[in-house]
């Protein structure tokens, strides 16, 4: 295999791993349902200017948007860019065919709560006959 795609692999778990470290640093302050990577990272075609974006679900997340993004980036790395959604919030963007959450079911790197988010994603994605 060629140098350059043994990089890109190395460097695409490196991006995965800060995320999972941010995401146990977080779990100690928040009682998550779930979290998941998604966007480039996910996808594997990052460049150097990429976040690492990751979709967080929690049921006490602050409604005020500037506490809830306090709350989120306290403790995050610099290239981690955290998305709260509660589990009602996360349905109703999936209903809405919200991008960043259609994205996470199709290629999301899940971090925590891998079972009950993959049953929401499911629910919400695949509709009834």
């Amino acid at each position: 295999m060629p140098r350059a795609v043994d990089e890109r692999r190395e460097e695409q778990q490196r991006l995965l791993e800060l995320a999972r470290q941010y995401v146990r640093e977080l779990s100690r302050r928040l009682p998550l349902r779930a979290a998941a990577v998604v966007g480039s990272v996910a996808r594997g075609d990052f460049n150097v200017w990429s976040d690492v974006d990751v979709v967080v679900v929690a049921d006490e997340l602050p409604d005020d948007p500037a506490e809830r993004t306090g709350l989120l980036l306290s403790g995050a790395p610099a290239s981690v860019q955290p998305v709260g959604f509660t589990p009602r919030e996360l349905e109703a963007g999936l209903a809405r065919r919200n991008r960043m959450l259609l994205e996470l079911a199709d290629r999301g790197v899940m971090l925590a709560g891998e079972g009950w988010l993959r049953g929401r994603l499911a629910e919400q994605t695949n509709p009834l006959p």
